[in-house]
């Protein structure tokens, strides 16, 4: 297949989505992507996302490609009581934010301050709840990692596009065996 043959991605689906997060904006994102942050709820029926370059941002729930999304996960599935799961969050704060996250811990579970804005926590929210109350209580000038212990997954707020690309490069990667 000559490169004049080529299928061009970006014809099919197009990077046209924008995210509005603590008031900068990412992307362009194609659809797929962003099914694939609602999915590991980096985006959320509120966060604020624009279809197109001058277009206006708006709740993502707002937008139809992305509603249905919001539709099927239902309220039961996300306010359902899930078996305890311990975190690891590590925060490096630029503000007097951190009696606000430490106020957040103690809402979500039992906590430890390990070292110096590291902190272990165990609660019964999901990791997409946890997110969404760090985030409630940080700048934009804030960073935060969450990692579920007990899952192996990661989130993830303010680390910008590149960190991110980084970030999904590495965390789930395949190693040789001499590694």
């Amino acid at each position: 297949m000559s490169t004049d043959d080529a299928l061009n991605l970006s014809d099919i689906d197009p990077p046209v989505w924008r995210v509005r997060v603590s008031g900068a904006d990412y992307g362009p994102y194609t659809l797929g992507q962003m099914k694939t942050f609602v999915h590991e709820h980096r985006v959320s029926a509120n966060s604020l996302v624009a279809e197109g370059e001058t277009a206006p941002f708006l709740p993502a729930a707002d937008h139809s490609p992305l509603r249905a999304m919001f539709e099927t996960a239902g309220k039961s599935q996300e306010d359902a009581v899930a078996e305890p799961t311990n975190y690891l969050i590590i925060a490096k704060l630029a503000g007097t934010g951190q009696m606000q996250l430490i106020g957040a811990l103690n809402r979500l579970g039992r906590f430890a301050e390990v070292m110096p804005g590291v902190w272990a926590l165990r609660s019964k929210a999901r990791q997409a709840r946890v997110r969404d109350r760090l985030q409630a209580t940080i700048t934009s000038g804030d960073q935060v990692m969450i990692a579920n212990a007990t899952t192996g997954r990661l989130a993830w707020l303010n680390l910008g596009p590149e960190a991110d690309v980084h970030i999904r490069r590495i965390w789930d990667a395949e190693l040789d065996e001499t590694a």
